[in-house]
């Protein structure tokens, strides 16, 4: 009989693990340390078997400010967001993907050129508020 089948061993886990989580939320240094070079995305493991990893932001965004992408588009235009992404590292570039949800589909991370993922930052941002601009008051 595995340990897992008992009931007072599941529940001293999820004991452990609600602590844990009690920990990490009010410890930051502690939060830090448990995620350090974690990297969690979806990947199969040695069997072939789908493996579900956690993922953690990237220290790089934390360092460095991102820019507010949809004040800059609607001021500046599609050419000026991508004059303005256009200083940045891919990395970050990354980061402001990530940071405002523009991937869901997670295809952004695979690009490696800076060129692409400025286009498709435009091209999302657009689309969005385009749609955004159909409940305007035109009158």
């Amino acid at each position: 009989m595995s340990k897992f089948s008992d009931a007072n061993f599941r529940k001293q886990l999820s004991t452990i693990f609600i602590r844990l989580a009690e920990k990490i939320e009010q410890d930051e240094q502690f939060a830090q340390w448990i995620f350090e070079g974690i990297n969690f995305s979806k990947g199969k493991n040695s069997q072939g078997k789908r493996a579900v990893q956690m993922e953690v932001k990237s220290v790089v965004s934390e360092a460095i400010p991102l820019p507010d992408i949809f004040t800059i588009i609607s001021t500046e235009g599609p050419e000026g967001l991508k004059e303005h992404l256009n200083t940045y590292e891919v990395e970050i570039l990354i980061d402001i993907v990530l940071n405002n949800g523009l991937d869901p589909v997670r295809k952004v991370r695979k690009r490696k050129t800076k060129k692409k993922i400025i286009t498709y930052i435009v091209d999302v941002i657009s689309k969005q508020m385009s749609k955004g601009n159909t409940f305007l008051d035109k009158g």
